[in-house]
């Protein structure tokens, strides 16, 4: 009577039958005469009937006067939460709602970029419902960037894929889309920023009708009625958790089961391959975790995603709660699960948990064995707590260093409790290296403000193999090998007495790179490493966390890192003598990282064009329009770094490419851009910040022109400023400015360069890289040469040569840095 027919493979053993796999317990249960009702204890079914039946709006009558039409929504990410939100809001409009019926895979095959799991299924999902028999009239597919903050904060962020989801698909399908708008039908795309609340979408949502050709009167009563609908359904979620949780109170030899994850992987049947109702056949209650009262709960620091909030208040609730365990449905390459999963088990502590990492091609068998073997340890664990306990032997008392910022001053206190300032002789400021030039070129800058600092070396293999040995490995690249960094200064460098302070820049969000120094302050805690600091700077207010001098000094270093980085990528590709050209590249750095570090911008210009004059005098084998130049871009740690690049730069030099690396300076302009533009969460409070924020662009500018002027004089770059209003703008068409983070300057500034200066383009960037996999999307529609990853030499003569096959190598234009004559026509 079963609709899966599952295969049962009957083992016998000394007589004796056993069944083996199948989709859950049924068998099982058959062979020991155990019966369970998994209906009453599947809330995950409960919660999905909840959000698409109870709370769904009744259908529409097509011959009715008020009916407008149908409009489509995706079955995808968020639309399995805000369904009665976006259906209820569109039927008192006069539209009937259309979901998709199934994933297909001719639409997971068209995606362009190697998507997660759930991303894959957005694809086939959108696919299903452009090719229906009937297509929507119209398509609702909003670029959703917050859910409701629960940590008090303005930050709860969705990952880059699913705010992006409306760009890579409309990307994606656009040949499918483009012929059904020729029949008439319009996409609405509205920015749906739910942080401070359910509320905040009535003005997106009312726009969207205004669109659609309805008073702003009928779509504020129709978002009424569709936010009270949603509040109820999320009450009545509240109501059953607690329900669930009293029920199992009652019955203290009962256990029940946690499920975490994300509403698209977790409560969904396309993706979570049948987990609740394995767990419910075994008599175990399943909860989805947005069921349970969490306000008492903190989520982890600087949380800045909202289902991140959702999950490390969940994990806090369960990690105290006798009978409740953990169940962490994942996907492969999530990138937020690559630290969210480790936050888990951190609170989890020693009480046991199970994860489980899904996609397409996930078996019921090995799924089976995993959750009975969970369910097994479960029992052997509650059996010990039930048992006498011994008394814990008393921890020694650790307490980690930490920075104070007061008044933009420094000062770092010891695991003893001592206070110093940042310029005690005991403490140096550690920086890691982000390619040799910067890392030489912020040191000086932070040496010139009286910081005691510590250039490190670019990571080596060594480094490399000690950062995997403290990682869970799934994590960025970056922070492998900063984490390496660290540890390598910590083991092998460290002076006797010695207060680290390891620089390292944070953000809010969306990618991860703002959970770098969460992540080293927790492993300085776990590995109990005394008299050791993260001093961490935000993006988020523009790197304003510093005093205005030293915040000057490393803007120098970093503009003239970025155009010496060309320079030299320039002389290794067309100097007649390669060795003799790198012997006077590096004699002038020395001087110029002396200059930085005295802190004189007179001083730093005279020495600038010391530097170009002696630069000028190197032999060329051709005249510098006649090189071809490939724009290398991507994430910024990546696109630098040596080792991270794979000797990219050296690689191409030899093949005669001068490789053009995307500034870092690019990514400082931006972060104060969305800031002043208010693109971002943060605000600048007062018009007396307001006005220092626009003085010092000013002056970032202005001292950029000088510097780039100055080098400029050596003939192989013809730099200028960065004009990132332009960059934007490039990009606005296949990426909202309101999508943060590096995938609008890589699409940006790929689009300028590689239109009139370069023969392609390299997006470079680690394995699961978020921002990247956004910018991959692209690739087919805007990129003549694909961004690789490969480390094999064939692949990197195959891009080379596809990049010849694209642009012919002449006197063209670089938008950004570089200005020289257009060929006709061009």
């Amino acid at each position: 009577g079963c609709d899966r027919r599952c295969e049962i493979a009957r083992i016998r053993i000394e007589g004796k039958t056993y069944p083996f796999g199948g989709a859950c317990n049924r068998y099982d249960n058959l062979r020991r005469n155990q019966t369970f009702d998994a209906a009453r204890h599947d809330w995950v079914r409960v919660r999905q009937q909840l959000i698409f039946d109870k709370y769904a709006p009744a259908p529409l009558d097509p011959n009715a006067p008020g009916f407008r039409g149908r409009i489509g929504l995706n079955r995808s990410f968020l639309v399995n939460t805000y369904y009665p939100l976006y259906a209820h809001f569109f039927s008192s409009l006069g539209y009937e709602p259309l979901l998709p019926g199934q994933a297909d895979q001719a639409g997971i095959d068209q995606r362009n970029a190697p998507f997660c799991y759930p991303g894959e299924l957005a694809h086939g999902f959108f696919h299903n419902l452009l090719h229906s028999e009937n297509p929507p009239d119209h398509l609702f597919l909003p670029h959703f960037k917050a859910l409701p903050s629960l940590n008090g904060t303005e930050y709860a962020q969705v990952c880059p894929l699913v705010q992006a989801e409306t760009f890579y698909l409309r990307t994606t399908f656009r040949r499918q889309i483009s012929q059904l708008q020729g029949r008439g039908m319009k996409i609405f795309t509205p920015l749906l920023d739910l942080s401070q609340g359910l509320a905040q979408a009535r003005e997106a949502l009312v726009q969207t009708a205004v669109r659609m050709g309805l008073s702003i009167k009928k779509a504020n009563k129709a978002f009424d009625r569709a936010l009270a609908v949603m509040e109820d359904c999320l009450e009545e979620m509240q109501i059953l958790g607690r329900r669930a949780l009293e029920t199992l109170a009652s019955n203290p030899d009962q256990m029940a089961v946690v499920l975490f994850g994300r509403p698209y992987n977790a409560y969904v049947e396309e993706a979570h391959m049948g987990v609740p109702h394995k767990l419910a056949t075994r008599g175990i209650t399943v909860i989805p975790l947005d069921f349970l009262p969490l306000e008492d709960y903190p989520a982890k620091r600087h949380m800045y995603w909202g289902i991140g909030q959702r999950i490390t208040k969940a994990a806090r609730l369960v990690a105290e709660h006798p009978q409740l365990f953990g169940t962490y449905i994942t996907n492969f390459s999530c990138g937020p699960d690559s630290f969210l999963v480790g936050y888990f088990r951190d609170i989890m502590g020693r009480k046991p948990s199970l994860t489980l990492e899904l996609d397409s091609h996930t078996a019921d068998a090995g799924l089976e064995t995993r959750i009975e073997a969970f369910i097994d340890i479960v029992r052997a664990y509650r059996q010990l707590q039930s048992a006498p306990k011994q008394a814990d032997r008393p921890s020694a008392d650790f307490t980690p260093a930490h920075t104070v910022v007061e008044n933009k001053t420094f000062s770092v206190v010891t695991s003893q409790g001592e206070t110093l300032p940042y310029n005690d002789p005991r403490v140096t400021l550690l920086i890691p290296s982000m390619g040799a030039l910067g890392t030489q070129a912020i040191a000086a800058a932070f040496s010139s403000a009286g910081f005691n600092t510590y250039a490190h070396e670019p990571g080596d293999e060594a480094i490399l193999k000690l950062g995997r040995g403290n990682t869970s490995c799934k994590e960025c690249l970056p922070l492998i090998l900063t984490t390496g960094i660290l540890l390598n200064y910590l083991e092998r460098t460290r002076r006797p007495g010695e207060v680290v302070l390891y620089f390292m820049p944070t953000g809010s969000g969306p990618c991860r790179f703002g959970q770098y120094h969460i992540f080293m302050e927790d492993l300085i805690r776990k590995r109990r490493i005394p008299d050791a600091a993260i001093l961490s700077l935000t993006s988020d207010d523009g790197y304003n966390g510093v005093p205005g001098d030293i915040q000057r000094r490393a803007w120098w270093g970093v503009v003239v890192s970025d155009v010496l980085e060309d320079i030299r990528a320039m002389l290794l590709a067309n100097a007649e003598q390669t060795d003799l050209a790198k012997t006077v590249f590096q004699d002038q750095l020395n001087e110029v990282i002396k200059a930085l570090g005295t802190g004189d911008f007179d001083i730093l210009i005279h020495t600038l064009e010391k530097t170009a004059h002696r630069l000028r005098q190197i032999k060329l084998k051709k005249a510098v329009s006649q090189v071809p130049l490939v724009s290398l871009t991507g994430e910024i740690y990546v696109r630098r770094d040596n080792l991270s690049r794979q000797h990219l730069t050296e690689y191409l030099a030899e093949k005669g490419f001068a490789a053009i690396c995307a500034p870092v300076a690019e990514w400082i302009i931006y972060s104060d851009y969305v800031v002043n533009k208010g693109l971002s969460e943060f605000r600048h409070k007062g018009w007396r910040n307001k006005l220092r924020a626009h003085l010092k662009v000013h002056f970032m500018h202005k001292d950029e022109t000088r510097i780039k002027a100055a080098l400029a004089r050596c003939g192989l770059v013809n730099a200028e400023p960065i004009e990132i209003e332009k960059i934007l703008k490039t990009a606005e068409p296949f990426i909202s400015p309101y999508l943060g983070g590096e995938a609008i300057l890589t699409i940006g500034g790929s689009l300028r360069e590689v239109a009139v200066a370069t023969c392609g383009v390299i997006a470079i960037g680690p394995f699961g890289c978020m921002p990247n996999r956004v910018v991959g999307f692209s690739g087919q529609l805007v990129f003549p040469l694909q961004g690789f990853r490969s480390h094999s030499k064939r692949n990197h003569e195959a891009g080379i040569q596809a990049g010849r096959r694209t642009r012919q190598p002449g006197p063209e234009s670089n938008p950004r840095r570089y200005r020289r004559p257009a060929l006709p026509g061009h």
